[in-house]
């Protein structure tokens, strides 16, 4: 039986599981077929294809070794089958039955018993497209380590990729290794003073934090790529700014409908950022460290908003995703798993007092993508949501699309048609040279 040690950072990620608050990543793919399709077909197809991912052959074990730590190691009752279910939706309405269903099936935790991961195909959708709805467990992967193993299940360009590295990180050198150990104290230290000095008093409000709970409810929608990008060479930026942008702009029209976006209110954002350039000899876990940004859903300036989520963005990124305060999941990292064991549920109740949503960016490759020879549509990636936490945020980029993705676990967003009109009329406002203040 083949084991890999788990980092951790997957350890706390672990430990962050419960009933009420799931800690599986998501995605929702939509694929056009160019010939009707059966969902015992695409399941039997992705049954052959994920059987040749050794990761996704894996179950976790507690070791003794590190103290409170965990392995990956090959599950002896593993049946690909039980892990890929088929669906099919009948009759009208099927647009708001999907989005049922999606949201139904991101509220189940996942069995930790067995390898932490399911694959649902769904058929019936209008066109005759079909959908697969994603889920794998966060200590199982990040966002980028989650997009390789998508595109293992695809045709083509997924089945041409080398094979994944399974093992340990290279081994280094003893003097290596006792510098790298110095400057990581040092690093570590410099981390948990930025994150302590950003901490919020105890009982400090904010208007999105809540009561976990479910159901969950998974709210997507698409937006032409080329309407962003005239956005940001109207403004500057980036695109991944005026995405976030364009969520504030839709949080604060919801939450000045429910008398919430009092002036100069904030939501702070946890944005993951990837590690895994940076640190070629990571291994095959969780690689990610953070930013913090504070989205201004009390301006009521659209221009204004984009140009301060630019400016606290672009003051991220000077000071580097490894030693400011939104460096949250390095510092997790550089934690003993048994500390994680005691520690890491209390102080994921305590996340509140640090940020108030997480806003993930999944990149895709600009490639056409197929499916048994359907074409990739959409894809939209759906983030977990904390404890204390209402709402995650996913937003990604697929050739001509930008697909918006709001998970919550309260009944608090309309659903995906009030979502695509708030983003639409965000983006009207910063089409416009005046007039940018909303009325609300």
């Amino acid at each position: 039986m083949t084991t890999e040690q788990l980092s951790p950072l997957d350890v706390a990620f672990l430990c962050l599981e419960d009933d009420k608050n799931p800690m599986h990543l998501g995605a929702v793919a939509t694929f056009a077929p160019h010939r009707p399709v059966h969902p015992a077909r695409i399941v039997a197809l992705l049954c052959e294809r994920a059987q040749e991912i050794p990761k996704l052959r894996k179950r976790t074990r507690v070791s003794w070794l590190p103290l409170g730590g965990a392995s990956w190691v090959d599950d002896p009752r593993f049946a690909v089958e039980d892990h890929v279910t088929g669906h099919h939706l009948r009759g009208p309405g099927g647009e708001d039955r999907f989005a049922e269903l999606v949201s139904t099936l991101m509220s189940q935790p996942l069995d930790m018993s067995r390898p932490p991961w399911e694959l649902h195909v769904v058929t019936g959708l209008a066109g005759g497209r079909f959908a697969v709805v994603v889920k794998l467990h966060h200590a199982l992967c990040d966002g980028m380590k989650a997009v390789g193993l998508g595109l293992r299940l695809l045709d083509d360009l997924g089945r041409d990729l080398p094979p994944e590295h399974d093992g340990e990180p290279e081994p280094v050198g003893l003097a290596t290794s006792v510098v790298d150990g110095l400057k990581d104290l040092a690093s570590t230290a410099t981390i948990a003073s930025a994150v302590l000095r950003s901490a919020r008093a105890p009982g400090a409000r904010s208007p999105v934090l809540t009561r976990s709970g479910r159901p969950r409810q998974v709210v997507m929608a698409r937006l032409g790529l080329d309407e962003v990008q005239r956005a940001r060479k109207r403004h500057g930026g980036t695109v991944n700014d005026v995405l976030l942008a364009l969520v504030t702009g839709a949080l604060r029209q919801w939450l000045v409908a429910h008398d919430s976006a009092g002036e100069g209110a904030t939501v702070r954002a946890l944005i993951p950022v990837s590690r895994r350039a940076r640190d070629p000899r990571g291994g095959t876990g969780n690689q990610i460290s953070g930013f913090l940004c504070e989205l201004p859903v009390g301006e009521p300036d659209a221009r204004e908003r984009l140009r301060v989520v630019r400016a606290d963005m672009d003051r991220n990124k000077a000071v580097g995703p490894g030693r400011g305060p939104g460096a949250l999941p390095l510092l997790a990292d550089r934690i003993p798993a048994a500390l994680h064991r005691l520690a890491t549920p209390l102080a994921g109740r305590c996340a509140p007092l640090l940020f108030d949503a997480v806003v993930t960016s999944v990149h895709l490759p600009a490639l056409p993508l197929t499916l048994d020879g359907a074409d990739l549509k959409e894809m939209y990636p759906v983030a977990p949501v904390a404890a204390g936490h209402a709402l995650g945020v996913a937003l990604s980029v697929y050739r001509t699309g930008v697909h918006i993705c709001l998970h919550t676990n309260q009944p608090w967003i309309s659903g995906s048609r009030w979502l695509l009109g708030a983003l639409r009329r965000e983006l009207a406002a910063l089409d416009h040279t005046d007039a940018l203040v909303d009325r609300a």
